[in-house]
């Protein structure tokens, strides 16, 4: 059998090899050499603010929690019982003073400390005089480290730590993640048929926003992009609903009710100005954030394999917000967020389509090739992606967009 395969007539750094996102040993590679090294964002102070809040996650393809000890500390633990290594917290958020594993009911506190064995004299034996080491047996600790209330956490003990990681990207974050009125919800999780990848690359691609997203025409108008050392990158936006009334591209809500384009206007998240009223924010290599003046959304991911990821979709208010501004937050979220509307449905559709497409043998390579390449520019070109696959082959230790040889 000959099945035709062409290769564009480009550098290798500016094709994908498309069998990077079916093939399970990239992806088991992806969660050794990138995802177990890196800092992974996991949630915001503010969905922890008390001692005992906890939420439970899975990074990596490992569970942990991540709470607020009684001295306000937020630490992180292998979700994981150190007995017979069942999972000890089963939900996803809550307030205990304790982890109480449910098959024999062994206890941690908030600092990991077991603190609570049944029938511990048992442990005294021949070749355990002394009993049970109970300071040697707490719950295993995840390094967890905490910019502009942003919490990361990191498995790799020598991985630099979280402000060298992000470094100068680190000040888009200010605001207004680092206002103490700021809070933070998850508003739900999906699973896709896709790659975890696609995301990164979708969110750092300019070319498809207004060709895709039809209600971002005028809305948006390109402003700026830099890329920042570590495969991260930022986009300014603009947002000009009355150029989008203008030019009828308004849709939803919006065509209903143009008047709420200025009560959006009117109510700007800690620390963001009318010059400065939009941003996206990638940080590698899969934290999208998308800040809309009044409103913003943080996607995360759970890579389950390499043709499915869970995404799980954060949005935020001020605590100082009447029901009514809430309210209207939640309606500017919607417009572009919604799960039955908005760009990412549309995202979500473009992303499954080309899943089902990357499987074509004879189709193996993909273009990131649009634009001459620059760190700063305008929006439009696959500058940004190609940063993401720069980073990608330096943590994955290759020369190509591609698997790597055996």
């Amino acid at each position: 059998m000959t099945i035709r395969i062409t290769k564009p007539l480009i550098p290798d750094e500016y094709v994908v090899d498309n069998r990077v996102y079916t093939d399970q040993r990239v992806f088991d590679l992806e969660r050794e050499r990138i995802f177990l090294r890196v800092w992974n964002f996991v949630c915001h102070e503010s969905e922890i603010p008390n001692a005992g809040d906890f939420i439970t996650a899975t990074v990596a393809g490992q569970p942990i929690i991540v709470c607020r000890n009684q001295a306000g500390e937020i630490k992180a633990f292998y979700n994981t019982c150190r007995h017979r290594a069942a999972q000890v917290v089963f939900d996803k958020t809550g307030n205990k003073r304790l982890f109480t594993c449910l098959y024999h009911l062994w206890s941690y506190d908030l600092d990991g400390k077991l603190v609570g064995v049944p029938e511990v004299e048992a442990y005294k034996t021949s070749f355990c005089p002394e009993g049970l080491p109970k300071e040697e047996t707490g719950l295993v600790p995840v390094r967890a480290d905490s910019m502009h209330r942003l919490v990361f956490v990191c498995f790799d003990d020598e991985t630099p730590s979280l402000a060298a990681f992000l470094g100068e990207v680190a000040e888009e974050l200010r605001f207004p993640f680092s206002s103490q009125d700021l809070r933070v919800e998850v508003k739900w999780t999906k699973n896709l048929h896709a790659n975890w990848k696609m995301q990164p690359e979708n969110s750092r691609d300019g070319y498809h926003a207004p060709l895709l997203h039809k209600r971002l025409r005028g809305v948006s108008p390109p402003k700026p992009f830099r890329l920042y050392p570590g495969g991260h990158a930022v986009q300014h936006l603009g947002l000009d609903y009355e150029a989008g009334r203008k030019a009828g591209t308004l849709d939803g809500i919006l065509a209903e009710k143009p008047e709420l384009a200025a009560e959006f206007m009117a109510h700007p998240l800690p620390g963001l100005t009318l010059d400065k009223p939009s941003k996206i924010i990638t940080l590698f290599p899969d934290t999208l954030i998308a800040i809309r003046y009044s409103t913003l959304v943080i996607e995360r991911q759970v890579p389950i394999h390499p043709g499915e990821t869970v995404f799980e979709t954060r949005h935020v208010y001020l605590g100082a917000d009447s029901e009514a501004i809430r309210d209207l937050r939640n309606i500017h979220w919607l417009l572009y967020w919604a799960e039955d509307g908005g760009n990412l449905p549309e995202d979500w559709e473009a992303w499954e389509a080309q899943q089902r497409g990357v499987h074509s043998i004879g189709a193996r390579y993909s273009l990131i090739a649009r634009g001459e390449p620059a760190n700063e520019g305008l929006r439009g070109d696959d500058n940004r992606i190609r940063s993401f696959w720069q980073e990608w082959r330096h943590y994955i230790g290759t020369t190509t967009n591609a698997p790597p040889e055996v």
